[in-house]
């Protein structure tokens, strides 16, 4: 079903809401001026609510309203072909659209993914405080079980990301190999990755990078920087210093409006 040019009603959208993709669906749908209602649930809790709502376990879910799309990509996919050429974030420029696809995959997949097994490596082990984030939102009874079951909760993470040292390592090596690179990139002063347009590319680095920045305008449930594990904390202070994450701040201030509706 085509989207509407614009919902005429609220939409839900359904997260594990520190979840990398959660953070690109949130983008994506400032972007587009569409206004949601989050529902945060717990991993693995929220997939099986996907399943009945979208019948697929892959989340975020964006679903009502005549709207049913799972994940950052298929939002865009979906609303993109309605906007105007200035308001799209893919290109029919055949060499800016090839662009952009690279750097999805790179960024949401290789450096989303990275990200995320550092930072889970990192923070799993904070019981008390990992178990308050998580359920930051989530109903009642998902917070009352992950009090309870929060080892096994963890260990499903550790299986599913392969937490170990060596693979945190790695994942080290790849955070700062992309900033790097990044860095060369963006020397030229460009005020977007691909140019002069905002683009899906600029939306998945600024999601990928925000759980090591911390920037303005990040709401995901992630510890303080004064609450981080020290190897945690002492990463984000040195990632801060890059002109990458002066241009992930530019990009959440200028394009991170805050489209949330709060209903009953």
């Amino acid at each position: 079903m085509p989207p509407p040019d614009r919902i005429g009603q609220i939409s839900r959208l359904l997260t594990f809401a520190p979840m990398i993709d959660s953070e690109a669906c949130r983008f994506v749908l400032a972007h587009y001026d569409i206004p949601y209602c989050e529902e945060p649930h717990l991993f693995g809790w929220a997939s099986l609510l996907s399943l009945w709502h979208g019948f697929t376990v892959r989340i975020p879910l964006l679903y009502g309203a005549g709207v049913t799309a799972a994940g950052p990509r298929q939002l865009v996919d979906l609303f993109d072909r309605t906007r105007a050429p200035s308001r799209k974030l893919l290109s029919e420029d055949k060499a800016i659209a090839q662009q952009v696809s690279a750097d999805w995959d790179s960024f949401n997949n290789t450096f989303g993914t990275a990200v995320a097994v550092f930072a889970y490596y990192q923070l799993l082990p904070l019981r008390s405080l990992m178990t308050e984030l998580f359920c930051s939102g989530v109903p009642a009874y998902e917070h009352w079980y992950l009090r309870r079951a929060y080892p096994s909760f963890a260990g499903l993470f550790k299986l599913l990301l392969q937490l170990n040292p060596q693979h945190a390592q790695e994942s080290l090596a790849t955070i700062r190999s992309t900033f790097d690179n990044l860095d060369k990139r963006l020397s030229d002063g460009r005020r977007y990755l691909t140019g002069d347009r905002f683009t899906l590319s600029d939306i998945a680095l600024a999601a990928s990078a925000a759980p090591v920045l911390l920037p303005p305008g990040f709401t995901a449930p992630l510890p303080t920087i004064e609450q981080m594990p020290p190897d945690m904390a002492a990463l984000i202070a040195e990632l801060r210093q890059t002109e990458t994450a002066r241009f992930v701040e530019r990009i959440y201030l200028t394009h991170r409006a805050n489209l949330v509706v709060n209903v009953d």
